[in-house]
């Protein structure tokens, strides 16, 4: 078996400057994102990581899941439009509070299509 390899940005993707790279990356991972949240309770995104030579951007997300507030994390994989669930783990409801209120995500509404002031 061979080792599959990523394909070679084209010209049109390695013209773009990194700052619309990562917009563009960043948009394509929240419309993948869009369908996992839940519709009855606010999500907090939050962390985001990018390596725009892979196409790939890492956040976490703060949300509802069943009875309890999870912190869940996820990788979007922008060569192939995939988001890959990485895991959870539990967050206290007392710590709600303490999120940056510009990082929340209500049900119904669109996900922000601006990364946040200042994120890299």
């Amino acid at each position: 078996m061979g080792f599959w390899k990523r394909r070679v940005s084209t010209d049109a993707e390695t013209a773009l400057a990194p700052e619309a790279q990562r917009q563009r990356l960043w948009e394509r991972a929240m419309r993948r994102l869009q369908p996992t949240l839940p519709s009855d309770s606010p999500s907090w995104i939050l962390e985001e990581q990018f390596d725009l030579q892979n196409s790939l951007v890492w956040f976490d997300v703060v949300m509802r899941a069943g009875p309890r507030w999870v912190r869940r994390r996820y990788r979007y994989d922008g060569e192939v439009d995939v988001l890959y669930f990485s895991g959870e783990v539990p967050f206290p409801e007392t710590e709600l509070d303490r999120l940056p209120p510009e990082r929340a995500v209500w049900p119904f509404h669109s996900l922000p299509g601006k990364m946040p002031h200042g994120e890299t």
